[in-house]
């Protein structure tokens, strides 16, 4: 095929669609934070397993040495409260609920409750996550297992029955956190379980993600109170920008977007599974969605843009930070990001609620303006009819950064372990200002 028809192919892959219409609910303004990364000592899965062998995480550091969300989180809500937040988002720890197969504690879905129930005491809305990379550690080879899709499908049945209805009353849900960079960074790069590098496992991965969303959506509309609940996945979205104005630079920067944002949101969303990349064969399946589409909002985690060139070597593009600024752990500041990566999600036609977006800085130098500049790139696309619903700030509190351990301080607060106090940076009261002027 020449260069032209390939160019004219890859561009049709990105659909124009008219915006959907702004929601009437109140915009949510919060924080987010992932049950393995604050809860602190945490059940047997993969991820503490994989904690445990020296040289995976960066600073050697261990995922119990976090504030402890689980049993402190009445103090995380009333920070949450004095910061003028409306909503907050958690994830439930499935290694908790379902300590082994098919034996679910209801001890652990009690506490849960408890947790929520306090959380909107502070008039914080929950939103709620039910699977924010982590896996039992019963389930073998977790998301490679044939029955992982089942058996997430049940675990979120179970939890969803529980803590959508009253007291906890739950509306917003979110399946999966970032599978497209849980499928990555656990089959292709090798950082996190299982500590594979094969492309063909990242496509397989993938694919068994969409058809775990899919399956529990499908069972999670027939339950009583489901016509209350909106469900959605956490998106890891980045802009892929050509280095040069080369049409192979071009080539690869949307071969790049086609893998890593389309190819996952197309899947969810749809039922339709075509997983590819350059050098692996195609995972194809169609899968029914009950009323035709898997998700209610898209959530977007967005932490920057990629600039990538084209190569003549597999994978055949080169993936780069942009030139700007860097936080600490050499992440480029990129707030105009922000606008393209809204415009580019609102082509699907559905509300989009910002669940994570934050900065790694332990001096808190560029937080504040951090929160501003991407704040304001929001600004843009609600005037500009784009449907955000809402703003979560990755996050209250320094957690475990999964390989690179607790190094990176993305906290709008620390925690001393051996005080047992926090300390809110002034992007704390920054971010609180912020709040206060859109309200």
């Amino acid at each position: 095929m020449k260069t032209a028809a390939l160019l004219a192919a890859l561009g049709s892959l990105v659909s124009a669609s008219t915006f959907a219409a702004a929601p009437t609910d109140p915009f949510l303004w919060g924080v987010a934070n992932a049950a393995f990364q604050t809860e602190g000592e945490p059940a047997p899965s993969d991820w503490a397993a994989w904690t445990k062998v020296s040289g995976r995480i960066a600073d050697g550091s261990k995922p119990d040495q976090v504030f402890g969300f689980w049993k402190n989180y009445e103090k995380e809500f009333d920070l949450a409260h004095d910061l003028g937040a409306n909503a907050f988002r958690m994830s439930i720890a499935w290694e908790r609920v379902e300590p082994e197969p098919g034996k679910f504690d209801e001890a652990a879905l009690a506490h849960y409750e408890a947790m929520i129930v306090a959380m909107r005491k502070r008039g914080l809305d929950p939103v709620v996550t039910l699977h924010h990379f982590v896996n039992p550690a019963w389930l073998k080879d977790g998301i490679s297992n044939p029955e992982f899709p089942a058996r997430f499908t049940d675990f979120a049945t179970r939890v969803v029955a529980r803590l959508g209805a009253a007291p906890a009353k739950v509306r917003w849900w979110i399946t999966l956190n970032e599978p497209t960079v849980l499928a990555k960074s656990g089959y292709l790069d090798g950082d996190w379980p299982p500590g594979k590098q094969d492309l063909q496992a990242t496509c397989e991965a993938m694919a068994q993600l969409v058809r775990a969303h899919v399956r529990a959506v499908n069972a999670l509309r027939k339950l009583p109170g489901a016509a209350d609940w909106r469900f959605g996945i956490a998106k890891h979205w980045r802009p892929f920008e050509a280095k040069t104005f080369s049409p192979l630079d071009w080539l690869g920067a949307k071969i790049t977007d086609h893998f890593f944002n389309r190819e996952m949101m197309d899947g969810v969303l749809t039922g339709k599974i075509r997983m590819w990349a350059p050098g692996a064969k195609k995972v194809k399946e169609d899968l029914p969605i009950e009323g035709g589409r898997g998700l209610d909002f898209i959530g977007v985690n967005y932490y920057g843009r990629s600039i990538v060139s084209f190569s003549t070597k597999s994978p055949f593009v080169i993936v780069a930070e942009g030139d700007g600024p860097k936080n600490d752990i050499g992440w480029e500041m990129h707030a105009e990001g922000m606008y393209e990566t809204l415009r580019q999600v609102a082509e699907y036609g559905l509300p989009i609620l910002v669940t994570e977006n934050g900065v790694a800085d332990a001096n808190d130098a560029y937080r504040a303006g951090f929160i501003r500049d991407h704040v304001a790139e929001i600004d843009r696309a609600r005037a500009e009819g784009i449907p955000v619903t809402g703003y979560l700030h990755w996050t209250l509190t320094d957690n475990f950064e999964w390989a690179k351990g607790l190094a990176p301080k993305f906290g709008l607060c620390a925690y001393s372990l051996t005080e047992k106090t926090h300390s809110c940076r002034p992007s704390f009261q920054e971010y609180r200002k912020v709040i206060q002027a859109h309200r």
